[in-house]
């Protein structure tokens, strides 16, 4: 109970944070809801592509709402500017988007697409942790080098101009891989289907066999791979509109695990069996509508999803997983969001190989990344409360257009999580099943190009426990 003075402090930051929400509804009308401007129509020309060499055209003009030959009114033109932008942002393609009206003349105007394209191709190196996280590894294995892959990422984007994504990855060291995956969003005329294509073999000398103590137990054999894995996919997807999308992909998948490890933990999969061969159907539906889809500060999203691994008793598993989170703006550079996850397994006695939940993904609590929860349903929520300090632009010296300046956001943030896990049958040693979980902590948040983004957080949990945790992503 030690901590209970600090947990209720910062939930009354949260919550002062929401007494801003009631004060938005009470703002002027913006000025395109004026009944002048809602009653003045405007025929679009064209809708004109500057800065793009590789994006075609008519992508862009997929993502503007105001189309080639319609009349809007001038109430629905402003309104429908920011939007643009904001679609233009979320597909990834670009470093910055500037979108306005041109060549007004009489009833009629053009709408101006200014884009500033990133690089598309990454011959990347390929040099990280095998474990979970960077804190995993520091804390846990000394940041031992012996527990790193290598190779290289050979990542293009927007390979044909039209959003299409191309991954080639060759990895070796500690594990083996090769993946081959193409994504080709837009495929059809009507630019609303799309298309995708996976390949994946990996094998690796060490596995997680088991949670002993609510961490993951490894087995290891340094002399060979003790798994391997082989996955081939087909996907489809439909984009309605533009925030919204239906996913589907089916894929056949084999896994296979030696006899050390079998003897280890029989239950690995399901039937006494070492080898699992097994398709997979996979569905999702998304809705998002966000300012900025790798850092959301306004807007929502959500998404449900529908697994179906395997069709025999050896392989059986549904699992429905539904998440969604709202971003406010609650006053100027003050951000607050709420985000949730739910996800349930069917049915609940499941093989060690289905049970990850918390701790694996996106799917934590911030103060418990050292640790994972294994179980069949699981529940989780955060709320942030951020507040923007700092907008510096690096010069960098380069005669670029698109790289003369590069810009940085920094934001200090307090934030509470929260989840549950249902285990039917935990083993004796992890105490974090069945029980609900909420940890609290403040930091620091660095955004730049490229969906680079550094979280700096300390955090303290219901354990008693607290320390500074490093998050570190991009968007490649």
């Amino acid at each position: 109970m030690r901590y209970s003075n600090k947990y209720v402090l910062m939930l009354g930051i949260l919550l002062c944070s929401l007494q801003y929400l009631k004060a938005q509804d009470l703002e002027e009308k913006p000025h395109e809801d004026d009944e002048v401007l809602q009653h003045s129509f405007i025929t679009i020309r064209n809708v004109i592509a500057t800065g793009n060499k590789i994006t075609k055209p008519y992508i862009i003009a997929r993502e503007v709402p105001l189309k080639k030959g319609e009349k809007y009114s001038i109430s629905d033109i402003l309104k429908n500017i920011p939007l643009s932008k904001q679609n233009l942002m979320n597909t990834g393609l670009f470093i910055d988007v500037a979108v306005d009206f041109t060549n007004w003349n009489n009833d009629s105007l053009d709408i101006l697409v200014d884009v500033k394209e990133r690089w598309y191709y990454f011959p990347v190196p390929y040099l990280k942790p095998i474990d979970r996280n960077f804190n995993v590894w520091i804390k846990e294995y000394d940041a031992s080098l012996s527990r790193v892959n290598y190779g290289i990422k050979l990542i293009g984007y927007n390979v044909s101009g039209r959003n299409d994504k191309l991954n080639i990855w060759l990895i070796s060291g500690y594990s083996r891989q090769v993946v081959m995956n193409y994504t080709a969003p837009y495929f059809d005329k009507s630019l609303k289907q799309g298309i995708s294509f996976d390949f994946l073999y990996s094998a690796n000398k060490e596995l997680n066999y088991a949670t002993k103590e609510d961490k993951q137990a490894f087995y290891k054999d340094p002399h060979e791979f003790i798994t391997s894995r082989f996955r081939v996919g087909v996907g489809y997807s439909f984009r309605t509109g533009y925030i919204k999308r239906h996913v589907a992909r089916i894929s056949y998948n084999v896994v296979k695990i030696n006899d050390s490890l079998f003897e280890r933990n029989p239950r690995y999969f399901d039937g006494g069996e070492k080898t699992a061969r097994f398709p997979e159907l996979f569905y999702q539906y998304q809705s998002i509508n966000v300012n900025y889809i790798p850092y959301p500060l306004k807007g929502h999203q959500w998404e449900v999803s529908l697994l179906k691994r395997g069709l025999n008793k050896n392989m059986n598993l549904w699992e429905f997983n539904a998440k969604g989170g709202k971003y406010w703006e609650v006053a100027p550079k003050y951000y607050f969001a709420l985000q949730g996850n739910a996800v349930v397994k069917l049915p609940f006695d499941q093989p060690y190989y289905n049970q990850q939940l918390l701790g694996y993904g996106d799917n934590f609590l911030r103060g418990l990344e050292n640790y994972v929860v294994d179980g069949s349903v699981a529940g989780v929520t955060k709320a942030t409360f951020r507040r923007e300090i700092w907008t510096p632009k690096l010069r960098t010296g380069l005669k670029s257009r698109l790289y003369g300046t590069i810009p940085f956001k920094f934001y200090l943030k307090v934030y509470g999580d929260a989840g549950y896990v249902y285990n039917k049958t935990p083993p004796p040693s992890n105490v974090l099943n069945n029980r609900l979980l909420y940890t609290g902590g403040g930091g620091l948040d660095i955004w730049s190009i490229y969906d680079a983004t550094i979280s700096l957080e300390y955090s303290f949990n219901q354990l008693g426990q607290r320390g500074l945790f490093f998050q570190a992503g991009l968007g490649l």
